[in-house]
């Protein structure tokens, strides 16, 4: 009855105090991970796996732990990479930017300086977030992203698809990653992208096949460029959102919410790309591909004014574009 009684009072705790308590206590190491697991929809194979899974949770708990006691505002706590290895993890980070082609930035006499305290958000213009799992397309999710965001700006909400984003952008895969700017040009040049019903996300590589399918963008992209720093970002995000290449560490894998600052990730090569949505005097807001159970209900928040956290505007590429209309 007691242990009872403690468990709820843990359910009423929030993320961060959860893990903090499950760290120093076996018994409410279990209960969470048996709550993970349900939620989650983990089936292990064997005893064997639920063991190793149980161990990779157990070990992830507690470094969110020791992060939460590091910092006082950010919250970290039980996201979807809990059970998995480091290796696993890193397996989701499908940009490397040693490698990334050149794209034009704008030229001087196009640059205009965002406002300092300005803000800008397209965060209402978008459904759920969607989980990339177990792939290297984060690079596809970001274009995909930003297709949708510039959807909802001119006038039509709802998911579109990663999958042909990926089957058609060329030197980019599914399994060994890519780059998000490759995405967007593919997608100008195309001048489509189906609806995720029509072409649904299969996880792995396939042919680009999207003729014959309907049409569902709205807008036609009529140039993808490179921004410049802080400034330029922000002025990107004026206008829509930005695909951008950012650096995720380990600690990333367990962000629950707040305004990142650590500046570990610096450390880090650009190597997962995400959307960024909107921004504030404060921070950049960033829409992940990690699931719902990552950050914000998906989103993140990084801090602005300390230089470029986590390279966020050093591999960011906006789009210009203009009303399409519906096309068959």
């Amino acid at each position: 009855m007691i242990f009872f009684l403690t468990l709820l009072a843990v359910a009423a705790a929030s993320k961060d105090q959860m893990v903090n308590l499950a760290a120093n206590d076996p018994k409410l190491m279990v209960a969470l991970f048996n709550d993970f697991v349900r939620a989650e929809g983990r089936v292990f194979e064997t005893p064997v796996e639920a063991r190793l899974r149980m161990r990779n949770f157990n070990n992830f708990v507690k470094l969110t732990a020791k992060w939460n006691d590091e910092e006082e505002d950010v919250e970290y706590g039980v996201t979807t990479f809990a059970d998995w290895t480091a290796a696993e993890y890193e397996g989701t980070l499908g940009f490397n930017s040693t490698g990334m082609p050149e794209a034009p930035p704008l030229e001087e006499d196009e640059v205009v300086s965002a406002p300092a305290y300005g803000s800008s958000s397209f965060k209402s213009y978008y459904g759920a977030v969607k989980n990339q799992g177990r792939t290297n397309a984060c690079w596809a999710f970001a274009g995909t992203a930003v297709c949708e965001g510039l959807n909802g700006k001119f006038g039509s909400r709802g998911h579109l698809s990663e999958q042909e984003t990926a089957d058609c952008t060329s030197g980019s895969t599914i399994a060994s990653g890519g780059f998000h700017n490759k995405a967007l040009l593919a997608t100008q040049s195309r001048n489509h992208l189906a609806t995720l019903a029509d072409y649904p996300f299969r996880s792995r590589d396939g042919y680009c096949n999207y003729r014959g399918k309907r049409n569902a963008l709205r807008f036609r992209i009529t140039r993808v460029y490179r921004t410049r720093g802080d400034s330029g970002l922000a002025q990107a995000l004026n206008s829509g959102p930005v695909a951008v290449g950012m650096a995720f560490d380990q600690r990333l894998s367990g962000y629950r919410g707040g305004i990142y600052q650590d500046r570990s990730c610096m450390n880090t090569r650009g190597n997962h790309a995400v959307t960024a949505i909107g921004y504030t005097s404060s921070y950049w807001e960033i829409r992940n591909s990690y699931g719902t159970t990552w950050g914000e209900r998906g989103y993140g928040r990084f801090t602005r004014g300390v230089t470029n956290m986590c390279k966020i505007s050093e591999f960011a590429f906006g789009t210009s574009a203009s009303s399409a209309g519906e096309e068959e």
